[in-house]
């Protein structure tokens, strides 16, 4: 593989593989250049300690100071889901991040589609890249993003918060990987064994501002509305003032502001 990673480190689990790299552009780049090399075991996860191009939701670049924070990814061939339930990778991905972390401290909740907040505050989020063959999935790279142990933030960052600041505590890096990637693989069960309704169940109860008054924004301007929950297609569906439900796929509706919420 032509690339600058450094340091490559690779160990063997019971059900996956560790590829530790003391840097790379990014973690999900680098998964896509390992699965044109040939077909990888699944639940293989690449860890690096830095990331020099990061990426996240809608273009953004995630940006971490070097060992102090989980950056990982992790393949999987989710062939077994229409295309248009989708979602519930997304679903199954921030449930175990959340419940991992809510048996350290606090609650956690889901920003929709799959920002990982405390209170108002983000501490991480999911980045998932899907490879399409004809009708279904051929493959899925996700990658995920938790500041962990980081003190300072940029001022460019809106709202980040670290598990370290929440707890007042550092944290081993690997044993919490560790923990993350079993909880993963165990909501991955659920969707093979097409334990569905259950998965929303669990959305929605770490869902944040399900059932709140909060302001959004979306094309014809700013509302006020309460989100009701999210459907199969992983649309969002708002309720709003005057009783008009809607709904909006990503990046149609955001959050005008999380301070403002009523």
């Amino acid at each position: 593989m032509q690339d600058k990673d450094k340091n490559i480190k690779q160990q063997k689990n019971k059900t996956y593989n560790i590829i530790k790299l003391e840097s790379t552009c990014s973690t999900n780049n680098f998964a896509k250049k390992l699965l044109k090399t040939c077909k990888q075991a699944e639940y293989t996860c690449i860890v690096a300690e830095k990331q020099t191009a990061g990426r996240g939701q809608r273009g953004n670049i995630w940006k971490s100071e070097k060992g102090k924070n989980l950056l990982f990814s992790i393949i999987f061939y989710p062939n077994f889901i229409p295309i248009n339930r989708q979602f519930y990778i997304s679903k199954f991905i921030s449930i175990a991040v959340v419940e991992v972390l809510n048996n350290i401290i606090g609650t956690f909740k889901i920003k929709w589609t799959n920002d990982i907040y405390f209170g108002n505050k983000k501490i991480g989020g999911i980045l998932i890249e899907n490879s399409l063959s004809g009708n279904k999935i051929n493959s899925t790279i996700v990658g995920i993003g938790l500041n962990i142990n980081q003190k300072k933030f940029p001022d460019t960052l809106p709202n980040p918060i670290s598990l370290s600041q929440i707890t007042s505590t550092d944290f081993e890096i690997y044993n919490l990987l560790n923990s993350l990637i079993n909880k993963i693989v165990e909501k991955y069960e659920y969707l093979k064994t097409k334990k569905i309704d259950k998965l929303d169940k669990e959305y929605h109860k770490y869902l944040y501002g399900i059932n709140e008054n909060l302001l959004f924004e979306d094309k014809k301007g700013i509302f006020e509305g309460r989100i009701l929950k999210t459907n199969k297609l992983g649309q969002l569906i708002i309720k709003t003032k005057s009783g008009k439900i809607k709904e909006y796929n990503f990046k149609e509706v955001k959050f005008k502001s999380l301070l403002d919420a009523k």
